[in-house]
């Protein structure tokens, strides 16, 4: 097979470096080391038997109560891949967020001694026990911290590690991360004010641990605590999908966390992650649709268990949200349906954001929206989404959210806070995520395609691509035509350099070229792909669950201190309703999901869009009091009853470029 490397130029890859954190790494670095065949006698003897594999367990042997604790397992050789913990004795603090990993930590809420038990196990079948103890003491001290959280990655990887203070006395005066032992790593401490360290772990020849710690310094004195973390090592990088020739233009260059196939016997088992997840990945390897399948060639109507058979997560958690989510949040049976046109779901701690990629077939999708409690909150990577600061240099904002009786849809829980949420929340948050990526998985792959006969020795890609996409069938309906915003979309969504003319840009001028036009979402500009899931998402979002989505043009506040200092230029509720996008957002559902399409255009047909206030703020139209286009603003705008977040115009997902 032979293909066409379509780059990115240099610059807009080294944006994306932070982003594509599912797909590559450099070639540099990594495991692998040794001479050619390490069995052998080099004086000419006998052959010399290698040592047998070591499993090695690091962590917290004593402890206080109150304190966060962890263990962290490391092994002699590589290919050790599922990891099982087991609660032994000790006050009960199942289920483990990190179970499944080669780390696991928790809150030592009671006194006592803890027992746990890991067994480690290969592809072969073999398998390493070893059990920790941690004793935990009785403690009544005022103050207490946690380092958040004891965990596994592999080496090179980018994670994030956040400072808790508990009922502590006396006043903050500020706090400092260090790193006490192990192969150095990178810290970086986060600039904007909260206290989380973002680490770099090192380069290793072997699995080491290294021990960080973090130190807050009060008008009481100092407080301290520890985290284990052990760095994996992984095969080295072959891969040429992920980068230009030397190395340095890499789509991402954090290696990949270590993911397994969440149903241990899933007939797709020993292939999955080869196939989807590897950065081993190049010509010669390439899975056909014969070694993985889209799920809707196993079963055309597929149940939940053929589904969670194709797919691979970094933690059990994950994988059991997303099984409970189908089994009793997918009333309609859509998601099942979308489902058909992928050949993987994965879902990892290091995804951010979430994404589709047509090369494989395989959606990506970050856990954020799959967290119930604050300790799976905690294995999920903090760092910045790589495209926060593309738009900075322009003078508006493009905010959007979702809304239902005139209330946000989404609640927002402040990391720090350590809240959990109610499994019915992932109805929106995690519903309104699949439907995005599962419109790119059905127009890359769309039912009529799926069934039109395809050859299962091929792979997916090629598949793919032999006949024209959905996307295609919607842009041909009311085309958007701005191409200012074309232009701008370059900007906000791949990091180009704005111009003078686009930094000049008011939000009034932005309104006058969005409103007019025939898109529901800013994002829509940044591709044919992105307009098409936008269309879907919105209306399938409104259709299923009543949800509106709002969008506007605001300006760009210097140090804002609420919403409302985002006043709205112009803002439209349901714009999927309005005439010239309605015709455009049924072809999308036609083609995507085509057992929703006629409820789906005579909901449609029964909207009426609603304009925000222009004038007032961003949290003031959470209540729209305006007539028609623009109106009189109100004499007193009511307060909002509860915090109201700060505005979003980041989307939650992209597409990565693809190599071909």
């Amino acid at each position: 097979m032979t293909a066409v490397l379509h780059r990115l130029p240099a610059t807009a890859l080294r944006v994306l470096s932070a982003s594509l954190l599912a797909l590559s790494v450099t070639a540099c670095g990594g495991g692998g080391g040794g001479g050619d065949n390490p069995g052998s006698n080099s004086s000419g003897g006998a052959p010399i038997a290698p040592a047998p594999a070591q499993l090695t367990l690091t962590g917290d042997s004593s402890a206080s109560q109150g304190d966060s604790v962890g263990v962290v397992a490391s092994l002699s050789e590589q290919g050790y891949n599922r990891f099982e913990w087991e609660q032994l004795s000790g006050p009960d603090v199942m289920p483990l967020a990190g179970n499944g990993t080669a780390g696991i930590s928790f809150d030592a809420v009671f006194s006592g001694e803890y027992s746990f038990r890991l067994t480690a196990s290969n592809p072969e079948g073999e398998r390493l026990q070893d059990t920790f103890t941690i004793s935990v003491a009785p403690s009544s001290a005022s103050t207490r911290v946690q380092f958040r959280a004891d965990r596994a990655v592999s080496e090179g990887a980018d994670f994030s590690l956040r400072l808790n203070a508990s009922d502590y006395t006396g006043t903050v005066n500020s706090w400092h991360f260090e790193q006490l032992s192990g192969p150095q790593a990178d810290l970086v401490e986060d600039d904007s004010g909260q206290p989380v360290v973002f680490v770099t772990a090192p380069r290793v020849s072997g699995d080491q641990v290294i021990t960080l710690r973090a130190t807050l310094e009060t008008t009481a004195g100092s407080f301290s605590d520890t985290a284990y973390v052990v760095v994996q090592d992984r095969p080295a990088t072959n891969s040429d999908y992920f980068c230009d020739g030397d190395g340095q233009a890499c789509a991402t260059y954090e290696p990949l966390m270590p993911v397994y196939s969440y149903r241990a016997d899933s007939p797709y088992r020993d292939v999955l992650k080869g196939c989807v997840y590897s950065n081993q990945l190049n010509d010669s390897n390439l899975c056909t649709l014969r070694t993985l399948p889209p799920i809707g060639l196993v079963s055309s109507a597929p149940t939940v268990d053929q589904i969670m058979d194709h797919v691979l997560v970094s933690h059990d958690w994950m994988g059991e949200r997303f099984e409970r989510f189908l089994t009793q949040l997918d009333n309609h049976g859509d998601f099942a349906r979308l489902l058909r046109s992928v050949t993987a779901v994965v879902i990892s701690s290091d995804v951010r954001p979430s994404f589709y990629w047509s090369l494989t077939g395989a959606i990506y999708l970050d856990p954020d929206s799959l967290w119930l409690s604050p300790a799976e909150r905690d294995l999920i990577n903090e760092q910045p989404d790589y495209r926060s600061g593309f738009s900075s240099a322009l003078n508006f904002v493009t905010p959007w959210r979702y809304v239902k009786n005139n209330n946000y849809v989404f609640t927002y829980y402040e990391v720090k806070d350590r809240h959990h949420r109610d499994f019915y929340e992932l109805e929106a948050d995690l519903g309104s995520l699949l439907y995005h990526e599962l419109a790119h998985a059905a127009d890359a792959m769309s039912p009529a395609k799926l069934y039109s006969g395809l050859d299962r020795d091929d792979i997916f890609f090629n598949q793919a691509r032999s006949a024209s996409f959905v996307n295609k069938s919607v842009t041909a309906v009311n085309p958007m035509y701005s191409p200012e915003l074309y232009a701008l979309a370059e900007v906000r969504y791949r990091g180009a350099e704005a111009s003078g003319t686009q930094r000049e840009y008011t939000p009034a001028d932005i309104a006058g070229f969005f409103f007019p036009d025939s898109a529901n979402d800013f994002y829509s500009y940044s591709s044919p792909w992105e307009d098409t899931a936008m269309l879907f998402e919105e209306t399938m979002m409104s259709l299923r669950y009543g949800i509106e989505r709002d969008i506007a043009v605001t300006n760009r506040p210097v140090s804002p201190m609420s919403a409302d200092d985002y006043v709205v230029s112009r803002g439209q509720r349901g714009r999927i309703a309005s005439e010239r996008i309605r015709p455009r957002a049924s072809t999308a559902v036609q083609g995507l999901l085509p057992e929703a399409w006629a409820e789906a255009d005579a909901h449609l047909k029964s909207m009426l869009p609603m304009a925000l206030c222009a004038g007032e703020g961003w949290g003031q139209n959470l209540t729209p009091a305006c007539e028609g286009e623009s109106g009189l603003l109100r004499f007193a705008a009511p307060a909002p009853s509860q915090r109201i977040p700060m505005p979003v115009e980041r989307p939650r997902s992209f597409i990565p470029p693809t190599r071909f």
